[in-house]
C-alpha cells in the first residue's frame, strides 16, 4: 500500500486482470460476508484537491486500517461530492478468508483456505486500483456537504441490513462542512450551535460504539495549504468530535494522520 501511487495503480490492475481468470469457479461461490460480524467504512472527501502530503497521510493510514479487518468484514468505501445526494459506493464487499477454528471445524467447514486466498488477493488488488483512482481523479467539488455525507454513508450501512460499523475512517480537512453551514460558519461558530442546528435538521450519524478517526483535518484550504489557526482547529475539531459522540462512537480520533 506504501509503493509509488502510479505504480501501485498499473500492478493492481494488472494483478486483478490476471487473478480473475485465475481463481477456481467455487471460489466465488463461497459467502464471506456470513463470516463475518462487522463493516469497516473509509469516507473520502472530494472537496479539497490533493497534494503529496494528502496522499501519503490516506495511503499509509488507509494501509492500517486494511490490515485490521478480519475474515468476513464488509469494507464499504464512499466518496463525498457537493451534495449528500451524490454520496458514491465506489467499493463494497466482504474480506476473503476463513475464520481460526479447531480441527474438527476444518473439517467440518465448507470455507476453503486454498480458495479463500486467491479470493483475498483478487479483492485486495481491486480495493487498491479503486483506492488509486480516487486519488488520481481531479478534484469535483469546490465545497460538500459532510455532516449529511457521513449521516447517509452511514444510514445505508444501516438501510442494507449490513454487519455494524467497527471502524470509521474519514479524510477530510473537516472545512466544507454543510449547507446548514454556510461559508466558513463552522469556523467561528460554538460547538453547542453548530450541534443545535444539526439536531434540528435531524443530521446525525450511526456510528454505535465505532472507533472513529479522521486524518488530513489541520491544514487550511489557503493557497499552500498552511496549518489552521490554533482557535479555529480546537473549535473545530471540539463540534465534530462532539457530534460523532452523539452518534454513538466509542472513540473519536482527529488529526492530519
Amino acid at each position: 500500500m506504501r509503493r509509488d501511487l502510479a505504480a501501485g495503480l498499473a500492478a493492481a490492475a494488472l494483478l486483478l486482470a490476471t487473478l480473475a481468470g485465475a481463481r477456481p469457479a467455487a471460489a466465488a461461490e463461497t459467502d464471506y460476508c456470513a463470516l463475518g460480524s462487522a463493516t469497516s467504512l473509509l469516507l473520502v472527501d472530494r472537496s479539497t484537491r490533493y497534494d503529496e502530503v494528502d496522499r501519503d497521510i490516506l495511503v499509509r493510514t488507509v494501509d492500517s486500517f486494511f490490515r485490521r479487518q478480519e475474515p468476513g468484514e464488509r469494507l464499504v468505501v464512499a466518496a463525498a461530492g457537493r451534495a449528500y445526494t451524490e454520496l458514491k459506493l465506489v467499493f463494497d464487499a466482504c474480506r476473503p478468508g476463513c475464520p481460526e477454528v479447531g480441527l474438527l471445524g476444518r473439517l467440518t467447514s465448507t470455507c476453503r483456505p486454498v480458495l479463500a486466498r486467491a479470493d483475498f488477493q483478487a479483492f485486495e488488488a481491486e480495493f487498491l486500483a479503486r483506492l488509486v483512482a480516487l486519488l488520481k481523479q481531479p478534484e469535483e467539488a469546490a465545497a460538500s456537504d459532510l455532516f449529511r455525507s457521513v449521516a447517509e454513508a452511514t444510514r445505508l450501512v444501516e438501510a442494507n441490513h449490513y454487519a455494524p460499523v467497527r471502524q470509521f475512517l474519514m479524510f477530510s480537512d473537516l472545512l466544507e462542512a454543510s449547507s446548514l453551514l454556510p461559508g466558513q460558519a463552522i469556523r467561528r461558530m460554538p460547538a453547542a450551535e453548530v450541534l443545535q442546528r444539526l439536531a434540528e435538521a435531524h443530521v446525525g450519524a450511526r456510528l454505535p460504539r465505532a472507533e472513529v478517526r479522521v486524518i488530513g483535518f489541520g491544514r487550511s484550504d489557503a493557497p499552500g495549504r498552511p496549518p489552521l489557526p490554533q482557535d479555529i482547529r480546537r473549535r473545530v475539531q471540539a463540534t465534530w468530535e462532539a457530534w460523532f459522540r452523539a452518534g454513538g462512537a466509542g472513540s473519536v480520533q482527529i488529526g492530519l494522520r
